[in-house]
């Protein structure tokens, strides 16, 4: 395949996928590949077909992992009924539900809602793997805030990265770090609340820094996950990780363990990307007793 055709295959898919996101959301509705392909300039079957080549499954398969993952999340961290998550996922019936989520995860959806520490999750999630104990030391990084999608943060890495250039640092040599707050059970694929940030020393002094703030992020141990993969998907490697932390008893259930934190293989692009290494890590929140 030509490299501009693929380049081609790439910046259609990347499109595609925040609309994938939203019907993710919004689960009721059926896909409608019509609207995918009036979104990323393509004809249906041209976009069914470089989907399934590039991705390596149907986009209703893709789009039904996605929610199966959501669902799990919300049986674990959420008050909602069954059969209001079901449907929400796209199934019109309790038995259709645990049927898929049989399937997928080979546990019953009613045993992950009632008993989480006594049901096997597995490893790898939508677009992660290799759950693993992690430890983050403390750091103190210089951070601007970002208010939108996680996908749409370009605006504020390009500004960190001019900021680095300016002060004669290297990005491709700097730490790219993130920090993200809300919930995506409520916000997925929408505004959500991230800083983004690099470590720096103790003398740094952000007061003259447009806009630039200082925090300290504090050590702590829990659980982390490889992600490869869109940016908007992030989210669906941070929930995998939640599930798994209260079924290994790690995390009370009463609330979803938030922030969770980024750290990024390389200094993300001032262009958005379709894929990106990324380790996600999650600190719980101590079990009551």
């Amino acid at each position: 395949m030509k490299i501009d055709t693929l380049s081609s295959h790439d910046e259609r898919l990347r499109r595609a996928i925040p609309h994938i996101v939203a019907q993710v959301r919004d689960g009721e509705a059926a896909v409608s590949l019509e609207e995918l392909a009036m979104a990323t300039n393509t004809s249906p079957d041209y976009l069914r077909r470089v989907f399934r080549h590039q991705v390596g499954e149907p986009i209703h398969r893709y789009v039904r992992r996605l929610r199966l993952s959501l669902a799990a999340y919300r049986l674990v961290y959420g008050d909602r009924t069954i059969i209001d998550i079901a449907v929400s996922a796209g199934y019109n019936s309790h038995a259709a539900f645990t049927r898929a989520f049989r399937s997928a995860y080979g546990i019953c959806p009613t045993d992950l809602r009632t008993n989480p520490q006594n049901t096997a999750w597995p490893t790898a999630g939508a677009a992660g793997s290799d759950i693993r104990p992690a430890a983050i030391p403390q750091r103190r990084v210089a951070f601007y805030s970002h208010l939108g999608p996680i996908d749409s943060a370009d605006t504020a890495w390009e500004r960190l990265r001019g900021w680095l250039t300016t002060h004669g640092h290297c990005p491709a040599r700097s730490k790219a770090l993130g920090v993200s707050y809300d919930d995506p059970d409520f916000f997925i694929g929408a505004r959500t609340r991230h800083d983004i940030c690099v470590p720096v020393s103790d003398r740094f002094d952000p007061q003259t820094r447009d806009g630039m703030g200082v925090q300290v992020v504090p050590a702590s141990t829990g659980l982390a996950m490889r992600h490869v993969g869109p940016p908007e998907l992030i989210p669906f490697t941070y929930m995998h990780l939640a599930v798994s932390a209260a079924t290994k008893g790690m995390q009370r259930t009463e609330r979803p363990p938030l922030p969770y934190y980024l750290e990024f293989s390389s200094f993300p692009s001032a262009h958005p990307e379709r894929q990106v290494a990324v380790d996600v890590y999650l600190m719980p929140h101590t079990r009551r007793n």
